[in-house]
């Protein structure tokens, strides 16, 4: 009896074991055409992000000038803060858009 057991276990895992590599091995989660999109995604992303870090950086020094004519610190200190996420945001931008390229490219399109 508890050979027949553990006969039957080894034999549902074998068996389970060959159906998912055959599964696993037959579908494809990455198209060509999915890869494709994200990288088109990544780029139009990116160029949103940059935009959006040069906004943010000409805000912060707008801040910034209008802390220093009024002589309010932390407008001054609020407005370094805002330019410096600015810059951050616009280099993940150009990061994004790089990896969206070097996709596109490697994918020969």
């Amino acid at each position: 009896m508890q050979n027949n057991l553990i006969l039957g276990v080894l034999i549902a895992l074998i068996v389970g074991g060959f159906g998912g590599y055959a599964i696993a091995n037959t579908s494809n989660p990455f198209s060509d055409d999915y890869l494709q999109t994200s990288a088109s995604m990544m780029d139009e992303n990116g160029t949103t992000m940059m935009q959006m870090g040069g906004m943010m950086m000409s805000a912060g020094t707008m801040m910034t000038e209008k802390g220093e004519r009024y002589n309010d610190q932390e407008m001054i200190d609020q407005g370094a803060e805002l330019y410096e996420n600015g810059s951050m945001m616009q280099g993940k931008g150009q990061q994004m858009n790089e990896r969206g390229g070097g996709m596109t490219q490697m994918m020969g399109r």
